[in-house]
């Protein structure tokens, strides 16, 4: 009986065991689904949390974000989508299909060219043009993915703002250059009108003065003041008309150019100033603009010379170089500037140098910027020559300068291979020259102040203030002239289109233009170029340099 007991009391303890751990089996394991359960919820929670995120950006995005079904039909898009075609709130679109934000023309696009790259890459990207809700257009910088439910993910930014913003920026830059051009007309304006006032003043006060008999003793100096006032006036109109010009390049030996530049200069110096001119022997041969590069050389020249004391000292030389060789002055360089490169070899070096007063790096920096005078003075546009000329050929320029001690210009141009022949002065017949010449110009003093003067030097010479009548009557009898003075601007006709005609009805003709502004390009075919203002001297040494100071048949 007492065995039996004990056996059912042993049973319940092995099932009070089973139960008990079974209890605990259950607890562990609710435990970790707990724990399992609880990460799940962060992890949801999280990505919840970025989804919102992601929503929120989508929705602030400024690029336009749509999402199609299978089927074409919007199932989401954002704000920014939704305003670039004028809808006030996406949700209008949602259910509707894409096709309706496009116009027949690029539905037709879509399918033949656009479908066909999107179906094999499952990505296109590319610019097209929507119709927004009120039919204007809306262009677009559209991107597709393909999504894996058959769905389509676009992606669009509106490129006619960025268009607008563009065009913003162009007009302002345009408005920043219409200053800068307003700028530099202006202060051209104003220097050039300083500089006409003074001329003025002195012409003015001058031909008063003559008007006065007590001036009487000093008739022959007013004149020349007069005369020497207008030639200012040309050079002021000649350093505008070839401000900018276009460089014509030539072969031309450039030793003869220095020299001419050199004697020109030659009588401008003080007598207690020096001036020398060391030109080599060899002929150094190069295709240059002739008269933009003497005229570099003159103003350069013309700037040395006012920098100098009254016993002050300027050089000008042309050296052969058969490589690139450094520069050494006399005094150590606190200011230099280059522009251009020479990377050919030999080449010519000019130097034009000084011991004035020197150049900061700052006026040295200003120096070649047109209407930028470092002087007080003038113009600005002298040394402008020099980069007129590097920006036509290649050539280097190197400038020098310590405050005190002078400035040193420095310009290498790489020689030609050969001289191209210069034009010959016409070869005439002494016994067939004509002496009749004729004048043509509008105003009619300086039509009858050179025909008078050339009555003076023996020739039978009319006048004519009309070119075309000019040129009716050289129709009729072009072998009664020998010469032809004619001016450049005229309104009827210029002397650029007259000397043609003239050439073509007698090609041997001499014909000499005469003109305040003898800016490049001339007409070709002329014997000689005048200045004006016209004096005795100067129609005198025209006639003598293309052989013809008098007709011939008067000659003994």
């Amino acid at each position: 009986m007492l065995s039996e007991h004990d056996d059912q009391i042993a049973r319940l303890k092995r099932k009070l065991e089973r139960e008990a751990s079974a209890r605990a089996a259950a607890e562990e394991l609710l435990e970790q689904r707990s724990a399992e359960l609880y990460e799940i919820s962060e992890q949801l929670r999280t990505e919840a949390l970025q989804v919102q995120h992601l929503s929120t950006a989508i929705d602030v995005s400024a690029d336009g974000v749509a999402i199609t079904d299978k089927d074409g039909y919007y199932t989401y898009m954002n704000p920014t989508h939704a305003s670039m075609f004028g809808y006030a709130q996406a949700q209008e679109c949602i259910g509707k299909p894409w096709s309706m934000m496009y116009n027949r023309d690029t539905l037709l696009r879509f399918e033949k060219d656009i479908f066909p790259l999107f179906q094999q890459n499952g990505y296109w990207r590319g610019e097209v043009t929507g119709r927004a809700n009120d039919g204007s257009k809306v262009h677009q910088d559209l991107s597709l993915t393909a999504l894996s439910d058959g769905g389509i993910l676009c992606s669009t930014r509106d490129i006619g703002i960025i268009r607008r913003r563009e065009a913003q920026r162009e007009q302002l830059h345009e408005m920043l250059l219409d200053a800068e051009r307003r700028d530099a007309l202006g202060r051209m304006a104003k220097s050039v009108g300083h500089d006409f006032a003074n001329i003025l003043a002195i012409i003015n006060a001058s031909a008063q003065l003559l008007t006065d008999k007590m001036q009487a003793d000093l008739y022959d100096i007013l004149v020349d003041r007069i005369i020497q006032s207008c030639r200012q006036a040309n050079e002021l109109v000649d350093d505008l008309m070839n401000f900018d010009t276009a460089p014509e390049q030539k072969m031309c030996a450039l030793n003869d150019l220095v020299r001419d530049v050199g004697d020109l200069n030659s009588n401008q110096f003080l007598a207690t100033q020096g001036f020398e001119v060391l030109v080599t022997s060899e002929k150094l041969v190069c295709e240059t603009d002739p008269t933009l590069f003497s005229r570099m050389v003159f103003n350069l020249v013309k700037n040395a010379r006012e920098a100098i004391e009254e016993d002050g000292n300027v050089c000008l030389s042309l050296e052969l170089i058969s490589e690139q060789t450094d520069i050494e002055p006399h005094f150590s360089p606190s200011a230099f500037i280059e522009r251009g490169e020479c990377n050919a070899y030999p080449a010519a070096r000019l130097i034009v140098r000084d011991d004035g007063a020197g150049m900061s790096q700052k006026a040295l920096d200003t120096a070649f910027i047109p209407f930028q005078s470092t002087k007080g003075t003038g113009r600005g546009l002298g040394l402008t020559t020099v980069d007129a000329l590097l920006q036509g050929q290649p050539g280097r320029m190197q400038a020098f300068s310590r405050p005190g001690e002078g400035v040193w210009i420095v310009i290498d141009l790489p020689l030609g291979a050969a001289l191209s022949p210069a034009p010959s002065v016409i070869d005439r017949d002494v016994h067939t020259t004509p002496k009749g010449a004729m004048v043509v110009d509008d105003d009619r003093f300086q039509a009858d102040l050179v025909t008078g003067l050339l009555k003076e030097f023996g020739w039978d010479a009319v006048c004519f203030y009309d070119p075309l009548e000019a040129l009716s009557v050289f129709k009729v009898a072009p072998s009664a002239f020998g010469l032809i003075i004619t001016d450049r601007r005229m309104p009827q006709m210029s002397g650029d289109d007259l000397v043609p005609q003239l050439l073509e009805i007698q090609p041997d003709i001499p014909i000499i233009l005469s003109s305040g502004a003898l800016a490049s390009p001339l007409p070709a075919g002329l014997a000689g170029t005048l200045p004006k203002p016209v004096s005795r001297e100067t129609l005198w040494a025209t006639l003598d340099y293309i052989g013809l100071k008098a007709p011939l048949e008067s000659q003994d």
